[in-house]
């Protein structure tokens, strides 16, 4: 696959290629929602005036129980559809705002993840407790105490979160460098498990370098700040580190491709539950096209690490606009 995309890229003149961008990734899993995740992104920033518009949608699967001292069933899918924007303000400086919606429903992944699980000998045996594409239930309860409880639920409105990057370093022929921070409100319901009912704060550094013609690597390290305690059961949390990084390899005709891999922890501790505790590792991949001023983007995201801090599977598709550079 490597061999055919540098033949591709030198038959296109991939000389032109600078990068589209990695999959805006975070972690997906419901209840991880409710918290400040900073997507993966690219360390360049908009040219004062221009501005970007993007529309996304993010469909994750999610199977996991626990019989211990945490009692718990999550079985739905989630969809989370975010509309957002960028605008430059200043040279190697740019601010964005998101606001997410968010619905829970059986879904339609549930054959699909079966066939692949199959195929590769890789069965969850959870998911043969519960019918396909069925809204099973979610809930997470301590003893007599409800840490969790969520319902089959159309497009509620999510925690909305503001954001800002900066470029700090680019020397020539060096990887570029950019700081990056969020804040999130708590917009979303904590009752129906949409927001945290607390805002969180979030700080990074975002890189990217051009390493051949048709070649280029991203990283993300962010740190999120949750305010705790939240839930009936007031759970404290820790602050939740992320790790991201990514190649995109260019084929020509305005397409390139991606594999990605993240790493999350959870803010959550000493619960004893995999569904709460414990880090989780991603990989990713997906394909990038670009007609200026549209880019088109669409990826799947694979937990591998066996813990239900992150979603079984999530595909995710990402429209974006651009204006004046």
């Amino acid at each position: 696959m490597l061999a055919l995309c540098i033949l591709l890229a030198r038959a296109a003149g991939a000389d032109e290629f600078t990068g589209y961008g990695p999959l805006p990734v975070r972690n997906y899993q419901p209840i991880q929602l409710i918290f400040l995740g900073m997507p993966f992104e690219r360390a360049q920033t908009l040219r004062p005036g221009a501005f970007a518009i993007h529309l996304d949608s993010a469909e994750s699967n999610e199977i996991a129980t626990e019989q211990k001292n945490i009692q718990a069933t999550l079985k739905f899918e989630t969809n989370r559809t975010v509309l957002g924007g960028a605008y430059g303000i200043a040279p190697g400086w740019e601010a964005g705002l998101d606001v997410p919606m968010i619905s829970r429903f059986g879904g339609f992944l549930d054959p699909f993840i079966d066939s692949v699980e199959d195929l590769f000998g890789t069965k969850n045996p959870e998911r043969s407790l519960f019918p396909n594409n069925t809204f099973g239930g979610f809930n997470v309860q301590r003893g007599n105490t409800t840490l969790f409880h969520g319902y089959d639920q159309q497009f509620e409105l999510g925690d909305i979160w503001a954001s800002t990057k900066y470029e700090v370093w680019h020397p020539q022929g060096w990887p570029l460098f950019s700081l990056r921070g969020a804040i999130k409100a708590p917009t979303g319901r904590s009752d129906g498990i949409f927001g945290s009912s607390k805002p969180d704060f979030g700080i990074g550094a975002a890189a990217e370098q051009q390493v051949l013609d048709w070649l280029m690597l991203y990283a993300n390290f962010d740190i999120v700040y949750p305010l705790g305690p939240i839930t009936p059961g007031q759970l404290t949390l820790n602050p939740i580190v992320t790790e991201q990084v990514a190649a995109e390899a260019y084929i020509g005709w305005h397409v390139s491709l991606l594999l990605q891999q993240h790493t999350y922890t959870s803010p959550m501790h000493g619960t004893g539950t995999p569904i709460l505790d414990h880090s989780a590792v991603e990989l990713a991949g997906g394909v990038n096209w670009m007609y200026a001023p549209i880019l088109f983007q669409l990826g799947f995201v694979d937990n591998v690490s066996g813990v239900a801090t992150d979603a079984d599977f999530t595909l995710l598709a990402r429209l974006t606009y651009f204006h004046g550079g």
